[in-house]
This record gives C-alpha cells, structure tokens and sequence, in this order.
C-alpha cells in the first residue's frame, strides 16, 4: 500500500511537466515550420520575378534591360523581407534545438535529466525577454 501513496514533493520534472515540454517542443517546431514556409515563398517570388525580367529582357534583340533593373530592386525588396523573416524563424529554430540538445538527448541517450541544469534557466529567460539568436 506504501507504493501507491503519491509522493509529497514530487519531482520536478514528473510526468505532467515532460508531457508540457513536449507540447511546448512541438509548438516550436510548428511555429519553425510556418515561418521556414514563409522564408520560401519570399524565395519563390524572387525567382519568378528574376524568370520573368529575364524572359522578357532577352525575348527581342531591341527590348529594353529597363526589367532588369526592376527585377533587381525588387529582388533586394525580397531580400530585406527575408532576412526579417529568417530572425523570426531562427527564434523558434534555436528553442527548438535547445529542447532537442538538453532535454531530449540525454533522455535518448539514458542519462537523467536533472532540474538543477542550466538550460532550463537559458530557455526561461529566452521565454520572458526574447531576442534574435543570430549576429546583425
């Protein structure tokens, strides 16, 4: 009867809490995935545009290369879209990994995983103040 007792001061990272983590590790993941799709629709547009100014640049020997220096602003247009989208995306990406390295791995490879790590400190803080993870 000793063993179905609940425990008084259970540990803090029981059952509940892992199942939370997962929750939290797959919302990551699919906030990575919807803005990894945005970053590719920024591609696509870009290389459609560059397609078309090309097409039609080089379809007569008298057409003017006016498209091509359209093409090229707005290719740059396009650029500065996705290197903004790439920092959003590379927020979630790198909480993501963090979950992944810290939490996951050593589960998979046997090791306990303990509360007292200092991971859990570095994903917390990214929660209450974040901020972009590459370098400007």
């Amino acid at each position: 009867m000793e063993a179905i007792k609940p425990l008084l001061h259970p540990s803090p990272l029981d059952a509940p809490t892992v199942g939370a983590l997962a929750h939290l590790y797959r919302g990551e993941i699919y906030r990575s995935t919807i803005w990894r799709t945005r970053l590719d629709n920024t591609t696509n547009w870009a290389v459609v545009t560059l397609g078309i100014a090309l097409s039609v640049t080089f379809s007569r020997s008298e057409a003017s290369p006016l498209p091509l220096l359209l093409a090229g602003i707005l290719c740059i247009v396009f650029l500065i879209f996705e290197a903004r989208r790439y920092r959003y995306f590379n927020v979630w990406r790198a909480r993501a990994r963090w979950i992944e390295r810290n939490f996951y791995a050593p589960m998979l490879r046997g090791e306990g995983i303990s509360a007292r790590d200092s991971w859990q400190a570095v994903l917390v803080a990214d929660y209450c103040e974040p901020g972009y993870h590459t370098v400007v």
